[in-house]
């Protein structure tokens, strides 16, 4: 593995056991038996090196929130399971969500960009799934309700997630999660659709 690679690495490591805000650059360095000026090379700053985690959290779940003609309620429910995998594994940035959009302006200003996008396209297939017969949807402002639940779920489930369920495994926890986005959905969904979602939520 690249000097660089470990860096990343090991910060994403630490950040995630003892949170962004408690990890220096010094205490980073020191685990890795290197000097502070070899990760200021690669990163002059700690907003720097927690930026990159941020962009490499981003583009995998780009590779993920697609604008999928083809999306059905169990593709659509199924990849809320794999951003919220996503999630854990860089857990330290949601769970230190409203720090960085104060404090770290490469963050702040590209997650403007990046929530539009999300919210474009979670519109979309929702509107394709209203298409395709999955869910039952007459007035726009349902949809625009639908999109701002949803999102808010994926912004901050993790944190409530530490706080209140505690007690489950992190498998449990998204399984929750993803529960409830289908009970969100629930009453909008045509029996097609609730065939599909009995289907994700036993399998689980």
């Amino acid at each position: 593995m690249k000097t660089e690679e470990k860096i990343v690495s090991k910060a994403l490591e630490m950040y995630n056991e003892k949170g962004i805000e408690y990890v220096g650059m010094r205490e980073l360095a020191a685990t890795l038996n290197i000097r502070v000026s070899n990760i200021t090379y690669y990163f002059p700053t700690k907003d720097h090196l927690v930026n990159r985690l941020s962009l490499d959290l981003n583009q995998l779940n780009s590779q993920i929130v697609i604008d999928n003609e083809n999306i059905t309620i169990e593709s659509f429910l199924l990849n809320f399971k794999k951003i919220f995998q996503n999630h854990i594994k860089y857990r330290c940035l949601l769970l230190s969500f409203v720090h960085l959009m104060e404090q770290n302006k490469m963050i702040s200003v590209r997650y403007k960009q990046t929530e539009h996008d999300r919210s474009t396209t979670l519109r979309s297939n929702l509107k394709t799934l209203v298409k395709a017969g999955y869910l039952n949807i007459e007035d726009e402002k349902n949809i625009e309700i639908l999109v701002s639940a949803i999102a808010l779920i994926a912004r901050f489930w993790i944190s409530e997630a530490a706080v209140s369920l505690r007690h489950l495994k992190q498998d449990g926890q998204i399984r929750h999660y993803i529960t409830l986005i289908g009970c969100i959905l629930s009453p909008y969904l045509t029996l097609k659709g609730r065939g599909q979602l009995e289907k994700v939520l036993n399998g689980l």
